[in-house]
């Protein structure tokens, strides 16, 4: 066996002792692996350094062109006596933080108040660059504001682990920002095109709840019950739907949570049902505008809202049910789309046959609309 293993490879070598081109042969393959090892890593830092730096151009110019339509439906709807353009490069280094959430005890009370003083600053810019727009156009400003803010924030991001990994040559650093920049223009990319919808004040994938609610509470005498929510009484086969939304067609979120808790309070003792109705992302392979139901309280918000209407819930022994329209999260930041449109319909027969099942004749149930309801007037 050895003796025919040592035959195969004398007849690679070659005749009359002359090794020199194997030699070379096999030095040459040496040096090219010995380059690859040394140079490989520096070549692929390279590639990654090129293709962040290519989206935080892509970035600063979303970015750039982001404030530019903010600035220019400032001086459209707002009409200010001086150019707002620094006003606005100003507020793009606004941050919030979080509250210590060391001491667990009363940490939702202090976001809600951080979460209202933000508001507020949101609302004294607006007014401050903005003082000629209405109501509504403020409101819409507002939404403005927030999605150009998000999209600086992300530029800025991408810009500065970019810097960082080229100074430092890190390959860890560039590596993570690389792999993780397609979600990344993604979320950018559906902020800026947010815009068109927030400066011209167009429904929004997310405006799906308040406009459920909206059709549900049309033709009913509709009352502002504080904290930019409204509400209204709709008689339902001998049943009483309480239907909420936030105060609309401005591009404005309430407080639901506030509002649902001062109505399940003040129908305590025939409320039989709470249910919430809003947008939800959608996970890949499923159909934009697809309904699906649960139990819980639908809401995106950080914590306080939701805590509300949990606890209400739990004090009254109310049942919460949920259902929400699934959609992608571009097209929950975008104009409505058809297929969400269309669902408006199924989501309501949804809510009736809920109170038919959960709700007795005499009995009251909270309807609430949750998201942003740009463009959804109030019935």
């Amino acid at each position: 066996m050895v003796v025919a293993i040592f035959g195969e490879i004398e007849q690679l070598l070659p005749t009359g002792g002359d090794y020199t081109y194997l030699i070379i042969y096999i030095a040459t393959m040496v040096f090219f692996i010995l380059l690859w090892m040394f140079l490989g890593q520096k070549y692929q830092l390279y590639l990654w350094l090129r293709e962040a730096e290519k989206a935080t151009y892509k970035l600063e110019a979303m970015a750039r062109k982001s404030k530019e339509i903010l600035v220019g439906a400032i001086r459209e709807l707002g009409k200010p006596d001086k150019d707002p353009l620094e006003e606005v490069d100003k507020f793009m280094d606004f941050f919030v933080i979080e509250p210590v959430d060391r001491d667990p005890f009363g940490v939702l009370k202090r976001l809600e108040h951080i979460l209202d003083v933000e508001r507020e600053k949101f609302k004294d810019i607006v007014a401050k660059v903005a003082p000629n727009a209405n109501s509504e156009e403020k409101a819409n400003l507002e939404s403005s504001f927030a999605a150009t803010l998000a999209v600086n924030f992300i530029y800025k991001i991408v810009r500065h682990y970019t810097l960082l990994g080229k100074k430092t040559k890190s390959m860890l650093i560039i590596m993570q920002i690389v792999y993780n920049l397609p979600m990344i223009m993604r979320i950018a990319e559906a902020y800026f095109n947010s815009l068109d919808s927030f400066t011209k004040g167009k429904p929004i994938g997310d405006s799906i709840g308040p406009l459920v609610a909206a059709k549900l509470m049309k033709g009913y005498p509709c009352k502002n019950i504080g904290d930019e929510m409204v509400a209204a009484e709709v008689p339902f086969e001998g049943r009483l739907l309480v239907v909420v939304k936030a105060e609309g067609p401005g591009g404005r979120v309430g407080k639901p949570g506030e509002a649902i808790a001062k109505l399940a309070q003040q129908y305590k003792d025939k409320l039989k049902r709470i249910i919430t109705v809003d947008a939800a992302v959608k996970m890949e392979g499923e159909s934009t505008g697809q309904i699906a139901e649960g139990v819980g309280a639908a809401i995106g918000d950080p914590g306080p809202e939701k805590y509300k209407i949990e606890q209400v819930a739990l004090e009254l022994g109310v049942g919460l049910d949920a259902i929400i329209i699934k959609q992608g999260f571009d097209e929950a930041l975008t104009v409505m789309r058809k297929e969400v449109a269309e669902a408006v319909d199924r989501v309501i027969e949804t809510i009736k046959r809920v109170v038919r099942e959960k709700v007795a004749e005499g009995g009251v149930a909270i309807i609430a609309g949750i998201g942003n309801t740009i463009g959804v007037g109030n019935g």
